[in-house]
């Protein structure tokens, strides 16, 4: 044992580079996992066989670093951990700011989140910097005293089948059929077995398996693994509209048949914003149309504003395999709503401040059915003009475009409420210069500034309802308005959840508004995708699609919202998953929403991943 010890040490004296080399491969891993801790599955197994995975990659990764020829080792060494290094710093702040991970195709979204790069620069804390400078100065430590084993043994090279042979057992041991875990019952959401097979909770999935075998599995599962929806999951789609009943005749078929629509997605304006001294134009709106009280945008995917943007275009959801929407352009949409209204006779056309490259808007928006996409850009405005909203219906060209055809349906997102919050853009001085009497130095700064902007889309809304009305075109225009996400740039969340008390945080402002339309108060629960079934009745649109969302103003049909997280609320009740066992009474009601809101996640994934409409 004595020699065994004087052996081992003498060759680790001899090549302190390696201990360099392992900690520069491990800190990226371990900044990681300090964010989804506590630890969110309670089996023991979980806690050694993720850390099983990391090390049985770092060693495989070292070892054929080791056995290439000196120069090759040591580059493969240094661009193989500089992308972990800069893959986990990304991973770190993504997941600060949206509280989710990323997945590998979401990459393709890095020049629109460059954008707004110093707002993200404030999520880089004291863990994230020392745990990057350590792992950095590591690499460089080791790169520098760099050795090869190749000119060793050629046996060193089964040395590999070690880390190989553990990253396939514990492959094998994850497997849920080897254990009976049932993916129906009420808790499958925190089975780890469950979670590992479906591999589509990314956080859940690196609180199982690290940074490394997520990493190496989602490239495999993105770039080499065979078209996973085929015949098979076509039917299974085919069998749930089968079973999923017809959108029936209601009151309000066909009430709004005909008219204008201008479809307005607001950019963060959330419920607490809305009140009379800041935003009276859409107080009364709401007050005087149909406001849609229970209304909440969850998240799915990557890009809180896309998501939802795809969302009320589409009637489906991004992917829970969170990866971005803007990767299914070559998808077909014959039941999307602007391709429905088009067919209608309407002029379809979509506008917003940033470039058409900007979310493959300009790609994505021909697919979803409109005839051109339009970046305010076009219309001689400067970025730091556009993205006021008071200024936008200001231009006359703009103004006209969106007006034009007989009947047209046009689609604008607004910009006034994105972040940044806490300082002063070109967007809150144009706010603040129209608004001084808003200024209050005597309430929290971040929370006046987001009245602000919040007032500046009031100002939007004003001067368009006075332009349809000077133009005559009022009486006969439908305002369709719904938030794209709540605040979620708000530095301090806590202080946001308090701005929302006894609120679902993803609970946000939704109405439609017509000047002869009878006012009503939704309270039924209504999420995104129940958008377009809902228009697809007021407007008496021909389709003979089937959605996955409902009619929300249809009585006989029950509300129903889910999240990302498994969660849901309908009328009887709002559910987060836990590890606690529910009431007897409650058993049963909650096993079945748990089982819908997986049959929605998969059936979701496969008409959008798999192009089901291409297909069929």
């Amino acid at each position: 044992m004595k020699s065994m010890f004087k052996t081992l040490w003498g060759f680790l004296k001899s090549n302190i580079f390696l201990l360099f080399a392992v900690v520069s491969l491990v800190l990226p891993d371990l900044q990681l996992r300090w964010l989804v801790l506590p630890k969110v599955f309670q089996e023991a197994f979980v806690f050694p066989a993720s850390w099983c995975f990391s090390a049985a990659w770092v060693c495989f990764l070292l070892i054929v670093c080791l056995l290439l020829p000196k120069k090759s080792g040591r580059i493969t060494y240094i661009i193989t951990a500089s992308v972990f290094i800069i893959l986990s710093l990304c991973q770190y702040v993504y997941f600060k700011i949206f509280d989710q991970f990323f997945r590998i195709k979401s990459i393709a979204l890095v020049g629109e989140g460059a954008e707004y790069l110093s707002f993200a620069v404030k999520y880089i804390d004291e863990w994230l910097l020392s745990c990057t400078i350590t792992a950095v100065l590591c690499l460089v430590a080791a790169a520098l005293s760099w050795r090869s084993f190749a000119s060793k043994n050629r046996k060193w090279w089964f040395v590999l089948i070690l880390p190989v042979a553990v990253i396939s057992a514990l492959h094998i041991f994850m497997q849920p059929g080897l254990h009976g875990d049932s993916s129906d019952d009420w808790d499958s959401w925190r089975k780890p077995r469950v979670v590992y097979k479906n591999f589509n909770d990314v956080n859940k999935c690196l609180d199982l398996c690290g940074l490394y075998h997520l990493t190496f599995r989602d490239a495999f599962d993105t770039f080499i693994a065979p078209d996973a929806y085929g015949k098979k999951q076509m039917e299974k789609v085919d069998h749930y509209f089968a079973e999923k009943p017809a959108q029936s005749k209601n009151e309000y078929t066909g009430l709004l048949k005909g008219k204008n629509v201008i479809a307005v997605m607001l950019e963060g304006i959330d419920t607490w914003m809305i009140d009379q001294t800041h935003t009276p134009t859409i107080a009364k709106m709401m007050n005087e149309g149909i406001n849609f009280a229970n209304y909440h945008s969850p998240f799915f995917g990557t890009g809180h504003t896309f998501n939802a943007e795809f969302a009320f275009n589409t009637g489906l959801f991004t992917p829970i395999t969170a990866v971005s929407a803007v990767n299914f352009s070559a998808n077909s949409y014959p039941y999307a709503l602007p391709t429905l209204f088009a067919e209608a006779g309407y002029s379809v056309n979509s506008f917003h401040y940033n470039d058409s490259e900007f979310y493959n808007r300009g790609i994505m928006h021909k697919s979803f059915g409109y005839e051109k996409y339009h970046s305010f850009t076009e219309f001689g405005m400067p970025e730091t003009v556009s993205q006021a909203d008071s200024n936008i219906f200001k231009n006359d060209d703009i103004y006209s475009k969106v007006v034009d055809g007989k009947p047209f349906f046009s689609f604008v997102i607004t910009y006034s409420g994105h972040v940044p919050y806490t300082f002063d853009d070109a967007k809150l001085a144009v706010a603040k210069a129209n608004h001084p009497e808003l200024v209050n130095p005597g309430i929290d700064k971040e929370k006046n500034n987001c009245q602000i902007l919040a007032a500046d889309t009031d100002d939007f809304f004003r001067i368009l309802l006075d332009r349809l009305e000077d133009g005559g075109l009022l009486d006969d225009t439908v305002i369709i308005a719904y938030t794209d996400h709540y605040a979620y740039g708000f530095s301090d969340q806590q202080k946001l959840a308090s701005f929302k008390p006894g609120e679902i945080i993803y609970r946000v402002p939704a109405f439609i508004y017509a000047k002869d339309l009878p006012a009503k108060k939704v309270s039924k629960p209504m999420m995104t995708i129940d958008w377009l079934p809902t228009l697809v009745n007021l407007f008496d649109l021909k389709t003979d699609g089937k959605y996955i969302g409902n009619d929300v103003l249809d009585k006989d049909t029950p509300g129903f919202v889910y999240f990302g997280n498994s969660a849901w609320l309908d009328e009887k009740m709002y559910y987060v998953p836990s590890g606690a066992a529910p009431e007897e009474k409650d058993a049963e009601h909650i096993k079945a929403q748990n089982v819908r809101v997986k049959e929605s996640f998969e059936i979701n994934d496969i008409i959008v991943s798999g192009d089901y409409y291409g297909k069929r």
